[in-house]
């Protein structure tokens, strides 16, 4: 396993920023890893809050994933609820481009998975939804559920099984029992079962925070590769 850190002036947020890496052991060896995660902070964080308090390091080995930070000013979080802020085009354009043309990563849609914690798990909704050929996997950790509401709507997908299998390997979403959003997702996970709709809900003991999210991040990846 190795981390690499990526300081550059982000085109699309205009000011510099930077991205961390790891990589797992077989990328020594010029081998492609077995997918590439994307993994996103929440809002007043930043991309080495997943090293600092998850140890996310430990499942690029154990997976053979490589796993990619980005880190952005947590106003623009905010921002783009509201505004329509570039936030989408940094991590799907910007992003996956620097990943992709740095690491020995496999480029295919389904080699791709994206997640994110609180504020980051809202971005990753959006983001899949708006970008539905380029991540097949994607975990909300403490990021709400969105069905249908004054400024997105998804019921085409996550109340519709035929459209759900045609985009999604695992949708993954997550709130621990102490948070206040836990009753809105259990509802919204439930009408979306009731449509038939396979995604994957993991609720458990938990406040909003890392210890939660430490838990979150090893349902997800166990979902996928165990």
């Amino acid at each position: 396993m190795g981390m690499l850190h990526f300081d550059y002036l982000s085109q699309t947020l205009g000011y510099h920023t930077n991205i961390y890496f790891i990589l797992p052991a077989c990328t020594h060896e010029g081998k492609a890893p077995a997918a590439t995660l994307y993994l996103l902070h929440g809002g007043g964080g930043n991309g080495m809050d997943w090293i600092r308090y998850t140890s996310i390091e430990r499942y690029a080995d154990k997976y053979n994933i490589a796993v990619v930070m980005p880190e952005v000013d947590g106003s623009c979080f905010y921002a783009d609820m509201k505004h329509g802020y570039n936030y989408f085009t940094y991590l799907t354009e910007e992003v996956v481009a620097v990943a992709e043309g740095l690491l020995p990563v496999n480029k295919e849609p389904e080699k791709r998975l994206v997640a994110g914690l609180s504020m980051g798990g809202m971005q990753t909704q959006k983001i899949v939804f708006a970008n539905p050929d380029l991540f097949a996997s994607a975990g909300l950790f403490s990021g709400g559920l969105v069905i249908k509401n004054e400024e997105d709507d998804y019921s085409e997908v996550l109340l519709n099984p035929e459209n759900f299998a045609k985009q999604f390997k695992l949708f993954f979403v997550s709130c621990g029992t102490k948070e206040g959003m836990v009753d809105a997702v259990k509802a919204g996970a439930e009408q979306i079962a009731n449509a038939g709709v396979p995604i994957e809900l993991y609720i458990d003991y938990g406040y909003h925070d890392w210890t939660f999210w430490r838990h979150c991040a090893n349902q997800f990846l166990r979902k996928l590769f165990v």
